[in-house]
């Protein structure tokens, strides 16, 4: 196994989604997080599509599971530094509620939904472990707003302890893991299962290699986009005879290219989030390139 391989840990989103689409693996962390029991888990899948239509931006879940009693939840791994969460949070939820309707069924029947999110570092700069949303009535904050959706954002980064010990347990192990942090996780039976599981999947070399390919080809339709843009704008600035021509044909082939990249990337089924990582942008920018295809 190459080095970059060996060092995936269970913060990486494909290694986050082998792990946690076994129920055994997923069951527990959800009633840590959630501090309460949940029914038996009657349908689970990794990274599923979910898109309404052809010209509609779509949601890629890294876990989506529904229990037995028809609650619908979205467990997404978050590495590194987050864009508009809340509003992600947004689009999972109501991408989940629209699956989960039948069309005999009034409002009243609409199941609770779970959207959470793992990230390693803190989205609001508050040390806290667990940021939870919370709705109530404006002027009347004794009122909770209660429409059955749950947002959980944790920090594995977190230095505040707002959760329950075994979800702290599962960030300060997410924590170490991606920082390459000494962490003794013996005295924990799901911590162990979760690392031995890990270690599994790393040792399936066919599809760790299949997974590493991916992200390989990813980064040379980035390199090649680059290059292309690159030589595409030396050529205009040639025509033009000019440094400035140089200069602005070369800015104006990296911008095509860098176009023709983020529309490759959201054929993908890539977040804007995830496209502003990859290119190394501005999320604004992502977003009005996206809205010009």
């Amino acid at each position: 196994m190459n080095k970059s391989a060996a060092e995936l840990s269970l913060a990486n989103d494909f290694i986050f989604g082998e792990v946690m689409r076994q129920p055994e693996n997923v069951k527990p962390l959800l009633e840590a997080v959630l501090e309460k029991k949940i029914a038996e888990i009657t349908y689970i899948e990794k990274q599923q599509d979910i898109k309404d239509g052809f010209e509609l931006h779509g949601v890629r879940l890294d876990i989506s599971l529904e229990d037995s009693e028809r609650t619908q939840y979205a467990v997404e791994m978050q590495t590194g530094s987050a864009y508009d969460l809340e509003r992600r949070i947004r689009y999972y939820q109501s991408s989940l509620d629209r699956r989960t309707l039948e069309v005999s069924e009034r409002y009243r029947d609409l199941k609770s939904s779970y959207v959470i999110f793992v990230c390693t570092d803190d989205y609001y700069k508050r040390g806290l472990a667990l940021y939870r949303r919370k709705s109530v009535i404006d002027g009347a904050e004794d009122i909770e707003y209660e429409d059955g959706s749950h947002a959980y954002i944790l920090n594995a980064a977190f230095m505040v302890r707002n959760m329950s010990e075994p979800a702290l347990e599962f960030l300060r192990y997410v924590n170490a893991r991606y920082r390459k942090l000494d962490i003794d996780i013996s005295g924990s039976e799901y911590l162990s299962q979760i690392d031995r599981a890990v270690e599994d999947i790393k040792a399936d070399k066919g599809k760790v290699e299949r997974f590493m390919t991916l992200a390989a080809k990813l980064e040379d339709v980035r390199i090649d986009a680059r290059r292309e843009g690159f030589e595409e704008g030396i050529e205009k600035g040639m025509e033009k005879g000019m440094e400035k021509g140089r200069v602005a044909g070369r800015a104006e082939g990296e911008r095509s290219a860098m176009v023709g990249l983020i529309k490759r990337l959201l054929g993908k089924h890539k977040t804007l989030e995830e496209i502003a990582d990859i290119c190394g942008m501005d999320l604004d920018e992502v977003k009005k390139i996206a809205g010009e295809g």
